[in-house]
């Protein structure tokens, strides 16, 4: 089923890339109005998704749940400032060479043919602190009831996967042809490919090392985690939206983890606050801007103060196109001196980079799954 998903996903690729230089731009525009309408479906179900796993979490681990999300809690944060910071050499580096990047003008960008979408009425950190809440109080108040609803939730959550694998490469085909008419790709070959291959190099040997570790130094095990990863990896490179891939990222996960629900829980928690691909690129991009305006590197302490700024602002990003720089512009601004055409800049770019940027930050949810998975397995003796 899976290699299927993958065959179908990697499909889609091909005929996007051919069909966004053939198709007439009304059918462009209708595929694309279909993309965001399913996108719109999914992102309005995610809370209830997110609370369904959270809370059928806690009704099965009981007391250890607390202990187990508070350790994910303090390990997301440590694995967004040490990839934050890592980057800081990285992009000493880049400083060094010899760069001189343009502001990117804008090309004719595809719009679908009509816009229809759902209100977001709960936010997913809401979904995620009352899962939370329920998931303590209420097997306490009601054991029985608790354990009746958690059932139900389970079949939820099984027949919401299953109707999400269905309609996910409808939704993913708009976007993907979004992607080549807007001409994307050939931009970042054309333009930046420098900084695009140190950045593409940092993440996969980044994210590489992670699998590797979380997975016993073994390397069949660290390539078969990252292969069931795939059709999640494709889906986010597509839509550029963490939120739209975690239907198949929960499916990469629970073939991945002894602990299935537990992982799951932790990915859809994670989902918007673990942004490695983020915690690379931006750091990047902002000493290739600052050697282009002929600004000095900053200090280590100035450095160390934005990470700290960096990591706290990712329990607020949204996990949309371009969240992530969204709610870091400010304090970009504030620790580099960044004026408007500098932001505007970095805007650019990341916009540009969001297809791979999101795609890093859904590998990472993964591992970090599996880093859990293994925690709550060593706690549990299992």
């Amino acid at each position: 089923m899976r290699k299927k998903i993958s065959f179908v996903l990697i499909s889609l690729v091909v005929l996007a890339l051919i069909g966004g230089k053939i198709l007439p731009l009304p059918v462009l525009r209708l595929f694309l109005a279909i993309s965001v309408t399913l996108q719109s479906l999914i992102t309005f179900a995610l809370p209830a998704l997110i609370f369904c796993l959270i809370f059928s979490t806690f009704q099965r681990f009981g007391k250890n749940a607390s202990r187990i999300f508070i350790i994910a809690l303090i390990l997301l944060c440590c694995s967004n400032f040490l990839a934050t910071y890592m980057s800081h050499f990285i992009g000493e580096m880049i400083h060094g060479m010899d760069l001189s990047l343009m502001q990117i003008s804008a090309n004719n960008e595809l719009t679908p043919s009509f816009n229809f979408k759902l209100p977001k009425i709960i936010p997913n950190a809401l979904a995620m602190v009352v899962a939370m809440i329920c998931g303590i109080f209420v097997p306490k108040i009601a054991p029985i009831e608790a354990q009746k609803f958690s059932t139900i939730v389970d079949k939820f959550v099984s027949l919401f996967l299953k109707c999400i694998q269905f309609i996910v490469p409808f939704f993913l085909f708009g976007f993907l042809l979004k992607m080549q008419y807007d001409g994307i790709v050939m931009v970042l070959i054309r333009q930046y490919v420098v900084i695009v291959a140190v950045i593409v190099a940092t993440i996969a040997s980044y994210l590489l090392l992670f699998y590797f570790l979380v997975n016993g130094i073994n390397l069949r095990a660290t390539f078969t985690a990252i292969k069931n990863m795939i059709p999640a990896v494709l889906c986010a490179f597509g839509t550029m939206s963490s939120a739209s891939a975690l239907p198949y990222t929960l499916i990469a996960v629970e073939k991945n983890s002894k602990n299935k629900d537990l992982a799951k829980s932790i990915v859809s928690i994670t989902t918007n606050i673990h942004l490695v691909g983020d915690c690379i690129a931006i750091p990047i991009f902002i000493y290739a801007i600052l050697k282009s305006y002929g600004i000095p590197q900053p200090s280590q302490l100035l450095y160390l103060g934005f990470v700290l700024q960096f990591v706290a602002a990712k329990f607020s990003v949204a996990a949309v196109p371009a969240g992530g720089i969204i709610v870091m512009l400010p304090i970009i601004e504030r620790c580099f001196g960044f004026n408007g055409a500098m932001s505007s800049l970095i805007l650019s770019l990341y916009i540009l980079m969001d297809p791979i940027c999101t795609s890093a930050n859904v590998l990472g949810n993964g591992a970090f799954a599996q880093l859990i998975d293994r925690i709550a397995t060593h706690l549990h003796g299992k």
